[in-house]
């Protein structure tokens, strides 16, 4: 038993670090238990896609995908044309994710055969490949755009001078939160329709595979497993936040965008049908061993574009949900750091440059922005300055991703001498 704890400590320990942390600066930020609920549903909310995006690079065997800013620059450049263009509503944001899809294809592919061209250096090529989009990026919006080669003259857009794009450029009210605020109802009611959801599909799908496929009862409880583990995760947060009563004020007060949920939803499902695919199994096989993937007749060179290419695209959708629910966009830095904080965060769940899952996405995203937005709060009730705490988080993002990459290089040796 205690080798097994050591065992599960060693591997987590980034995880338990971070529970700790955020139950200390939790304690000390002094804020209501409803403005932390809310302000941790709005940014998992906010951020979830962008690290949904980083799962089949890890899946394919090419570690943590630096390279979904190109994605989130396609998803700026989609609601740059849907903002020129004076589009918004359901319509306009339909038409912004086909344009940042159709960009972000180009954009992976491209990543995508740099990265076969560096088989076992993805990470540091990624982020290399960033720094390029952006320099790319700022060129062509801060240098050519207002000019003969890309003339555009709106003055919501453009600088006093003429030339190249506002640092800040204000979405319009048909694009501003138009996801959010289709639908709103109290996380409370969020947890109790997400159980009977969920109880519902579980039935299901054991009766399908039951009746249907006639499968053993043995093969249908291993089917529905993650089902059934997901509806406990849920059904125990419901007792919780109903029986305390704190908790309860608290989940009632704060509020769920319903849309955007069923989108993350529907980009978690997306992810998990691929892994059942044919594709999902190449890209598993890839990411195992490539020497037998390509022994077995897999094209390994082309599915590792295409997880790519997913991973751009889901990150392009990614940007902007982000960008909408802040209402504003960041010309030139709103895409710059979105590879590291994601990837900071999938690895504050608990996985790894080779191994990462749904699952580890959310707990990452709730560990490591519950400390992004307490930190500043403890830092200036502790010492009267909440300079502290910013500094702090910044160097948490980088701290992370350079601890869980020596604790894989550590373990990697570790296997090798046993």
């Amino acid at each position: 038993m205690t080798e097994k704890m050591i065992s599960f400590a060693r591997k987590n320990i980034v995880t338990l670090l971070f529970i700790i942390l955020c139950i200390f600066t939790t304690a000390y930020s002094r804020q209501s238990s409803e403005f932390i609920l809310q302000e941790l549903i709005s940014r998992i909310i906010r951020n979830a896609v962008l690290i949904l995006s980083l799962l089949m690079p890890v899946l394919c065997g090419m570690g943590l995908n630096f390279s979904i800013v190109l994605g989130a620059a396609a998803g700026q450049i989609a609601l740059i044309l849907i903002t020129y263009w004076d589009l918004g509503g359901l319509p306009g944001m339909g038409l912004c994710l086909l344009i940042a899809s159709g960009i972000s294809v180009l954009f992976g592919m491209f990543a995508g055969v740099i990265f076969n061209r560096t088989v076992g250096q993805e990470m540091i090529t990624g982020m290399i490949v960033g720094y390029f989009a952006k320099g790319i990026f700022d060129l062509i919006f801060l240098i050519l755009v207002g000019t003969w080669i890309i003339p555009i003259s709106d003055s919501r857009l453009i600088l006093a001078g003429g030339v190249g794009l506002k640092n800040t450029i204000d979405l319009n009210a048909n694009v501003k939160y138009v996801f959010d605020h289709i639908l709103q109802i109290s996380f409370l009611q969020c947890l109790l329709y997400s159980v009977i959801v969920m109880a519902v599909f579980v039935l299901l799908l054991a009766l399908f595979h039951a009746c249907v496929r006639k499968r053993s009862r043995k093969t249908v409880l291993r089917i529905c497993l993650p089902g059934l583990s997901t509806l406990g995760a849920l059904t125990a947060a419901l007792v919780l936040f109903g029986a305390v009563p704190s908790l309860r004020r608290a989940a009632s007060y704060a509020k769920v965008p319903v849309f955007t949920v069923f989108i993350i939803a529907g980009v978690c499902l997306l992810n998990a049908f691929l892994c059942r695919t044919k594709l999902g199994q190449d890209i598993r096989t890839c990411g195992q061993n490539m020497q037998v993937a390509a022994a077995a007749g897999i094209n390994v060179g082309r599915t590792r574009i295409i997880a790519t290419v997913i991973s751009t695209v889901i990150a392009a959708w990614g940007q902007i949900i982000f960008l909408q629910n802040m209402g504003l966009i960041n010309t030139y830095t709103s895409h710059e750091q979105v590879g590291t904080y994601a990837v900071a965060a999938l690895l504050v769940g608990g996985a790894s440059i080779k191994k990462a899952s749904i699952s580890q996405v959310f707990v990452g995203a709730l560990l490591f922005h519950l400390l992004f937005f307490t930190m500043p709060l403890a830092g200036n009730n502790l010492f009267h300055d909440s300079q502290i705490g910013e500094y702090f988080r910044v160097f948490i993002s980088y701290g992370v991703i350079a601890i869980a990459l020596a604790l894989h290089a550590w373990n990697q040796n570790a296997k090798k001498h046993k």
